[in-house]
């Protein structure tokens, strides 16, 4: 996908306005809704960048996680709104991420898709096991994942590049 060939854009262009602390720019920052925070878990460097990536240009704040214990590490420090969970870690499982961090009180606000390049009905089942949790096997395409995060969040501004 060539992104410069692309003629609409996805991200606010900077801000001009050099008074930062007027009262002009305070109303303008305050009329920007607040970016989906979404936590991707995924193992695998290239796709987890390639996720990064996508969710950038589709207007979300991703943060990337490779190892359960770096994602259990983010969801004590900072609240998502939506994560991305791969089932299969080099050091855990997805599921027993989530487990923990829900056992901790974290992610109650939080809409979570797992996926797994192995999706068998167990996974499925075990995925639908957390109350309001999707699964998606992989391979996805990634505009049936955006479509899928906006029927989640349909009050969301999301680019459609």
């Amino acid at each position: 996908m060539n992104s410069k060939n692309n003629t609409q854009t996805c991200l606010p262009p900077p801000s001009t306005d050099l008074a930062c602390n007027s009262a002009d720019a305070k109303e303008s920052k305050a009329a920007i809704p607040p970016m989906l925070q979404v936590l991707l878990l995924e193992d695998n460097v290239e796709l987890a960048e390639l996720l990064r990536l996508m969710f950038e240009m589709w207007g979300f704040q991703p943060t990337v996680a490779h190892l359960g214990r770096d994602a259990s590490r983010l969801l004590e420090e900072q609240e998502f709104r939506l994560a991305l969970v791969d089932i299969d870690l080099p050091d855990t499982t997805g599921f027993e991420v989530v487990a923990g961090a829900l056992a901790q009180g974290w992610l109650q606000n939080t809409k979570i898709i797992f996926f797994s390049g192995e999706p068998s009905d167990d996974r499925v089942a075990m995925a639908r096991q957390f109350p309001g949790s999707l699964f998606v096997p992989k391979p996805f395409e990634m505009q049936n994942l955006l479509g899928l995060i906006q029927k989640l969040f349909p009050n969301e501004p999301t680019c459609e590049c």
